[in-house]
Formats: structure tokens, C-alpha cells, sequence
């Protein structure tokens, strides 16, 4: 036995120790400043003060309400009801918190009370959970990347069970710091032996404030997997919008979808030396849907932010907008609903 020991502690317990090193070092000195999703998906210390720099200008506090199951959504009563990704998720910073200050009474289901947002919300139609005695407008929104699958896979059921998010895990929800796992994910996209879930671009000009970083571009791989709208699903989606449509009229709802542009899609012609394709899933879907007031596609109302060199339309950390373009969209849909 106490060979044994003796073995371990030159051979085994010297290894144990390094990884335990390297978790406590990881752990210590990068995950804390990992910011934004594109940070803590790829393990990038982008820091803190970026994000703190920013929200300097959010409104101080949320305006509007989410709800969590169905009976709240039944019971709600307001100006607009929002069904949609993680672009309607964004809390202060987020449209709706922007509509609420433009004195416009929001309620937003939380997210992961559904998997498609388009199923979803012809569901809680058809099914009697609202109608305009709960909301004279609904909103469905479905980021650029997502469009043409949830729209092509829409299968509404006759029945929808009760589901609920739970608060507290959602608060908790966020990768583990403390593990060997990511550890070793740190490593392995430093490495090239694997594919890296963010691409690293190059821009022509200073469009973050991000300290030295202004011309660097950091997007999802998955952004640039499908450039347009795939032609075997364009009657589907056709099918989807009237079928949309349709129970929104019987039930006295004003339905106006909108369309998040990706963040590749918004900077993609001011890429230097663009390796990838033309994206053009925004174009796809105006041609598809016509040109609806009722479908509201952001890059409409961005694009000329980005293009008069305003700075930070997207985060610089992340795949979501950031408040200048949430307020700039909130401005849009409010001015389509007082049309």
C-alpha cells in the first residue's frame, strides 16, 4: 500500500494537481469576463466594461411584463402582447422595454413557455388563451436565422398543455465555471483542432466602441450556413402567414411580424475580403410574404444606422442588437401601429 502511495504521488497526484491549477485559473481569470453570449459560448474575455459603458444609456428599469404560464397570459390585459427568440428576452434593453416608454402597455411571453413561436401563437388563438379582449395587437417575433425552419415546421395541435417556466432555474440558468469541461473547450478553440462555434471577421471601418476591437466582427458559424430561404419551403411558409393571418382576423387580433437581422447579414458588405456568400434570407422573405406593412423586416430600419457610421447597432460581444437598435425598431413598430 504504501508503494502504492508512494507511485501515485509522483505519477498520478502531479497531473490531478496541474488540472486542478488549470480549473482554479480558468475559472478565476476567464470566465468572470467571458461577456456576452459570443464571450461565454467561446470562452472570449472580452471584459466587463464594455457592457457597463452601454448600459449607462438603458432605461433605468423594466416597463413591461413577461409572463410565464398560460394563466397569466389569459388573464393579461394589455396594448400589445409579444410571442418570440431571444431577441424579445432582452429586458431593459430590449424593444419592448422601448415601446413601454413610448407609453405603450407590453406583456411578453417568456420564451421558453414554447418551442416555435409561430406554432405558439396561433395556438393561444385558436385555442381561447387570448383574443383583443386580452390585446388589440400581437407580436410575433422570429430572428432572421430561424424564419424559413419555424415557419416550414408550423404544426399547430388541438390541444396545448399548460406549460411553465420556473423562475428561479431560469435566474440560475448559465455554464458552469467550475469544470474541467470547459476547460478544456478553452483550449480546443485556441487549439484549430476543432471548429470554433464563432467566426472572427474583419470590418472596413470602426463600427464598436469596443476598445481596439472596432473593426472586428464576431458572428455565429451557424449565420453563414444558410444564405437564403430554402425554395421547397416557400409555400409552406405562404400556408403559415395566411393561416396566421386568418385567426388573427377572427379574433380581432392587428398581427405584425418581426423579423431580428442577423448580425452578418447587417455587416456583411462592409467585411473586408468577404469569404462567404451574399446573404439574402431578408429579400426571401419580403418576396415570399409580399410586401406586408404587417411583416416588419429591422434590417429596413438598421442598415441606415450602420451606414451613416453610427456605432454599436449590435453588440460587439453578442448576436443580439444592442438598445440603439432595440429603441430604432421600437420607433418602427410604433409607428406602423398608429397607422
Amino acid at each position: 500500500m504504501k508503494k502504492f502511495l508512494i507511485k501515485i504521488s509522483y505519477t498520478l497526484l502531479p497531473l490531478w494537481l496541474l488540472l486542478v491549477a488549470g480549473v482554479i485559473w480558468f475559472s478565476l481569470c476567464i470566465c468572470p469576463y467571458t461577456s456576452g453570449d459570443i464571450g461565454r459560448l467561446q470562452l472570449i474575455p472580452f471584459g466587463n466594461e464594455y457592457d457597463s459603458t452601454l448600459a449607462k444609456h438603458y432605461i433605468p428599469g423594466m416597463l413591461f411584463t413577461t409572463v410565464y404560464d398560460l394563466d397569466e397570459l389569459n388573464r393579461s390585459r394589455a396594448d400589445v402582447i409579444t410571442v418570440g427568440t431571444s431577441f424579445s428576452e432582452r429586458g431593459v434593453d430590449g424593444y419592448q422595454n422601448y415601446m413601454a416608454q413610448r407609453g405603450v402597455k407590453v406583456v411578453n411571453c417568456e420564451r421558453h413557455m414554447y418551442f416555435n413561436p409561430y406554432t405558439f401563437a396561433y395556438e393561444i388563438m385558436n385555442l381561447g388563451i387570448i383574443d383583443s379582449t386580452n390585446a388589440p395587437v400581437l407580436i410575433v417575433e422570429c430572428a432572421e436565422r430561424g424564419v424559413d425552419e419555424f415557419m416550414y415546421r408550423f404544426d399547430p395541435k388541438s390541444s396545448l398543455q399548460l406549460v411553465r417556466a420556473d423562475k428561479k432555474k431560469l435566474a440560475r440558468k448559465s455554464p458552469n465555471q467550475w469544470s474541467l469541461a470547459r476547460l478544456r473547450d478553452y483550449f480546443a478553440y485556441r487549439s484549430g483542432f476543432t471548429t470554433p462555434p464563432i467566426i472572427d471577421l474583419t470590418l472596413d471601418g470602426d463600427y464598436f466602441s469596443y476598445p481596439g476591437g472596432g473593426q472586428r466582427l464576431y458572428i455565429y458559424a451557424e449565420d453563414i450556413q444558410q444564405m437564403a430561404v430554402n425554395p421547397r419551403h416557400e409555400e409552406k411558409m405562404r400556408h403559415t402567414w395566411q393561416l396566421l393571418s386568418d385567426k388573427a382576423r377572427d379574433k380581432g387580433i392587428r398581427l405584425l411580424l418581426v423579423v431580428p437581422v442577423d448580425k452578418y447579414d447587417l455587416y456583411q458588405d462592409h467585411i473586408v475580403d468577404n469569404p462567404y456568400a451574399r446573404k439574402t434570407v431578408n429579400g426571401d422573405i419580403r418576396r415570399i410574404l409580399g410586401d406586408d406593412p404587417r411583416v416588419l423586416i429591422t434590417r429596413d430600419c438598421l442598415e441606415p444606422l450602420v451606414e451613416r457610421g453610427e456605432r454599436d447597432v449590435f453588440l460587439y460581444n453578442d448576436t443580439h442588437w444592442s438598445y440603439k437598435a432595440a429603441s430604432a425598431v421600437a420607433d418602427e413598430i410604433c409607428s406602423r401601429l398608429a397607422q
